[in-house]
């Protein structure tokens, strides 16, 4: 937790921020890992920085059936000046990628998943809706 929030400072600042362009579970809006005040806070911080446009949020429906990243995270980073890479995150460990092949791979899969999520705009709405029903002190449906 404490390596989190410098990194979550860096949206707070007006400089050349990357593009943060995330794809949420909706299991993740729907199945609170918090008390519903700390819920509705995380998520007003992610629609506050949506509407900002330092991050772009997407809901991947719970329906949406198996997918190449449920078991695991990927950070697909890409640089001005050198090769993309790819980081995969797992319980105990995390891996850079660089091979050109796999890189590409992920990046597919990841294209994918994006297709599969719901639009940033109707993301952005369900996100503050959950918001709005934990602010209640309620769990969403």
């Amino acid at each position: 937790m404490s390596a989190r929030m410098p990194r979550a400072r860096l949206f707070e600042n007006d400089h050349n921020t990357p593009t943060y362009w995330a794809i949420l579970p909706e299991s993740l809006l729907r199945g609170p890992i918090l008390p519903p005040e700390q819920m509705a806070e995380q998520l007003y911080r992610i629609t506050a920085l949506a509407h900002r446009h330092r991050i772009v949020p997407q809901v991947l429906p719970g329906n949406c059936g198996p997918h190449p990243f449920m078991l695991g995270t990927a950070k697909i980073m890409t640089f001005p000046d050198a090769p993309p890479l790819v980081y995969t995150e797992a319980l105990h460990s995390g891996d850079t990628i660089d091979d050109p092949a796999l890189v590409k791979d992920y990046r597919r899969s990841y294209d994918l998943l994006r297709a599969a999520a719901l639009p940033p705009e109707a993301s952005l709405a369900l996100i503050e809706e959950a918001a709005e029903v934990y602010r209640d002190g309620k769990h969403p449906d």
